[in-house]
C-alpha cells in the first residue's frame, strides 16, 4: 500500500469522477508522502502542456491551489511540478505564468505542524521567490534563459 493519506486518495477520486486528468496528474504529483513527485504524473503534465485541448489557465491555477495547502510537504511538491513544467513543458505554460500579476504568494507561509515544517518554511518562501522571479524575468524578456 502506497503512503499516500485518505484525503489524498480522495481527492484524486474527486478529480477523477468530474474527468479532469490534468487535476488528478497534479493531484497525484502534489500528495502528503515526503518524497519527490511521481516521474510518470510530472510526465504527464509536461506532456499536457503540449496538447491543444489542454486547459493552460486550469493546470496552473490547480497547482496554485495546492500550494496554499498548510502542509510544507504538498506546498514543496507543488512548487517543483511547476518548476519542472516551467523548464520542461510547453513554452505556453510559461507564457500564461508570465501573464499573471501574482504567481506564489506564500512570503508568510508557515507549517506549524512539526519542528521539520518550520524548518522547510525558510526553502518553501524562498523557493516561491525564486520561481516568480523566474516568471516575472520572462515577463521583462519574453524568453527564458535557462530553456
Amino acid at each position: 500500500m502506497s503512503g499516500q493519506t485518505l484525503t489524498d486518495r480522495i481527492a484524486a477520486a474527486q478529480y477523477s469522477l468530474t474527468g479532469s486528468e490534468v487535476a488528478r496528474a497534479v493531484c497525484k504529483s502534489t500528495t502528503h508522502e515526503v518524497m519527490a513527485p511521481k516521474k510518470k504524473h510530472l510526465e504527464y503534465l509536461i506532456q499536457a502542456t503540449n496538447e491543444t485541448n489542454v486547459n493552460i489557465p486550469q493546470m496552473a491555477d490547480t497547482l496554485f491551489e495546492r500550494s496554499t495547502n498548510a502542509s510544507w510537504v504538498v506546498v514543496f511538491k507543488a512548487l517543483v511540478a511547476t518548476h519542472h513544467i516551467m523548464v520542461h513543458g510547453n513554452e505556453r505554460f510559461i507564457q500564461y505564468l508570465a501573464s499573471r500579476s501574482t504567481l506564489f504568494n506564500l512570503s508568510n507561509f508557515l507549517d506549524k505542524t512539526g519542528s521539520h515544517g518550520y524548518d522547510m518554511s525558510t526553502f518553501i518562501r524562498r523557493y516561491s521567490r525564486y520561481l516568480n522571479e523566474k516568471g516575472f524575468a520572462y515577463r521583462q524578456m519574453a524568453f527564458d534563459f535557462t530553456r
